[in-house]
């Protein structure tokens, strides 16, 4: 039992001590797009950072003018018309975890929890439900998965005459205005 409580206390002040930094090449943020009413396209960025400090503050920071939808062209336009990354270059959504309910968690375990985001995007920040699948997966590495895409709608964050210019540009009957996303951060211990 004493042995027990002792590799608790240090599972918990190991995962405290250190600052944990995503691994941007180990984690996506991918979006689905959908025209006409009828094509789904998945999108996704390319530039990624963030970290949870030792307080539990997690924040993951979207550079937007990564935004890869494999047509060089969409990718320009989607940058300036509808990201406007002159003026917002990057989205951030930061969220306050419980370190003491992840510290209980076993290596190679998993636990589903909602969690609430605070998305800045666009010049707007809201609060966004996701649910989660948090997985230890070593003593140095976590993964942190929707598992279910988040919907995020233009309007709430004005990128509603954006997605109206990007279809008017390219002739599209639609554009929808509801876009789910769909993350699999990778955070190891520094």
């Amino acid at each position: 039992m004493r042995a027990t409580v002792l590799g608790l206390l240090l599972s918990f002040t190991q995962f405290c001590i250190a600052d944990w930094q995503l691994d941007s090449d180990r984690s996506a943020i991918n979006f689905v797009s959908i025209k006409n009413n009828q094509i789904a396209e998945v999108h996704r960025f390319l530039e990624l950072s963030g970290a949870v400090d030792n307080n539990g503050l997690a924040q993951v920071d979207i550079k937007l003018a990564s935004v890869e939808t494999n047509i060089p062209v969409r990718n320009d336009r989607m940058k300036s018309m509808l990201f406007e990354i002159d003026l917002f270059a990057v989205a951030s959504a930061t969220v306050k975890l419980d370190v003491q309910k992840l510290a209980g968690i076993d290596t190679g375990t998993s636990l589903n929890t909602d969690i609430t985001l605070d998305l800045d995007l666009h010049g707007v920040k809201k609060p966004i439900d996701a649910n989660v699948k948090i997985t230890r997966v070593s003593a140095n590495i976590w993964q942190v998965t929707s598992v279910q895409p988040v919907i995020i709608n233009a309007s709430t964050f004005n990128l509603d005459q954006g997605v109206e210019a990007l279809q008017a540009i390219a002739g599209l009957g639609s554009i929808g205005a509801a876009v789910p996303v769909t993350f699999n951060l990778e955070f190891t211990k520094q």
